[in-house]
């Protein structure tokens, strides 16, 4: 399997443009994944209405950005919950700014993007509490947002897909049913005995180093990134939980070219073993990271609207 052309030379251009990280520090991480974003900016797409919301939830108060469609027929849109990827460390509202408009514009689904808080400042599990919470409180409030309260379903790429696949254990435990989950490259546990990190670990993109820290970040420096199978709290790693019957139907779509496609595709097998309607694509050619990448390869744009196109079915 080749790395698409495309891509390749998008990963040209940023070694030419920005070089080697001058160091790890939270901090110089997000602001190279920020102007990394500028050279991602698109038109914004026709009749997406954008929204800065505040959510006051218990003690803290976050930000989350709602991209509303409008209506079909004078139906109310589903409300697609997001989390932006970014290693529970980088990303923002503004790094997923494109794709969540590309993800109204084209599915018909409102998306609410959360600014959880994040690691290391606050670490575990505080951006899993955030995403909970901000789930609660945008259900709660999805009539007063033009979005029917009915159809509600959680996402995210990467880091946020491991958010996304918590909230809806967490949501179906508190008995809040969902619609949805929408899972693409998740990351789910610090498994790195993985044959993907053996044959993807150096890139390009995502390497193993970049996941040992990201993991060590979000679990907090006195816990120790350990094998997958000392994870006990679903938390940490949704494929912890002792079931995952019960679920919402789910579309996980994970990169043929990723140290994380393993882990992606066993918890695609694992929600199918129990019962969960679940689709795996893996897409061939793509890196992570590839669902923001669909200014410069048409065929990481093929990808991630097919994987819109999956939402809008599984949110009708």
């Amino acid at each position: 399997m080749s790395l698409d052309p495309q891509l390749a030379a998008w990963f040209e251009r940023l070694g030419r443009e920005f070089g080697p990280l001058p160091d790890t520090a939270p901090h110089t991480r997000r602001k190279r994944y920020l102007d990394i974003t500028h050279l991602l900016e698109v038109p914004v797409p026709a009749g997406v209405a954008v929204r800065e919301l505040r959510l006051p939830l218990a003690g803290r108060e976050i930000g989350a950005r709602l991209y509303h469609p409008g209506t079909a027929q004078g139906r109310a849109p589903a409300l697609l919950v997001f989390y932006h990827g970014g290693g529970w460390v980088t990303g923002s509202l503004e790094t997923h700014h494109g794709l969540c408009q590309r993800i109204a514009a084209r599915s018909g689904v409102a998306v609410a993007s959360v600014d959880y808080r994040l690691a290391p400042e606050h670490p575990f599990p505080a951006p899993c509490e955030d995403a909970y919470d901000a789930l609660v409180w945008l259900a709660a409030h999805a009539d007063e947002l033009g979005c029917d309260a009915r159809r509600v379903g959680v996402g995210g790429d990467s880091a946020g897909a491991h958010l996304a696949a918590v909230t809806a254990l967490t949501a179906r435990d508190a008995g809040l049913e969902l619609a949805f989950q929408w899972l693409i490259y998740p990351t789910i546990a610090p498994d790195f005995s993985l044959r993907s990190y053996a044959e993807f670990g150096q890139g390009p993109g995502l390497t193993k180093v970049d996941m040992e820290w990201f993991w060590r970040q979000f679990l907090g420096e006195e816990m120790e990134v350990r094998d997958a199978g000392d994870v006990r709290d679903y938390r940490a790693s949704p494929a912890a939980a002792d079931t995952l019957a019960g679920l919402p139907p789910a579309y996980v779509v994970v990169a043929g070219l990723d140290p994380l496609r393993d882990e992606g595709e066993r918890y695609a097998t694992q929600l199918g073993e129990a019962g969960v309607a679940t689709m795996m694509v893996r897409a061939l050619g793509m890196t992570h990271g590839f669902a923001r990448l669909f200014p410069v390869s048409e065929t990481a744009k093929r990808y991630i609207d097919d994987a819109i196109a999956a939402l809008k079915e599984g949110m009708a």
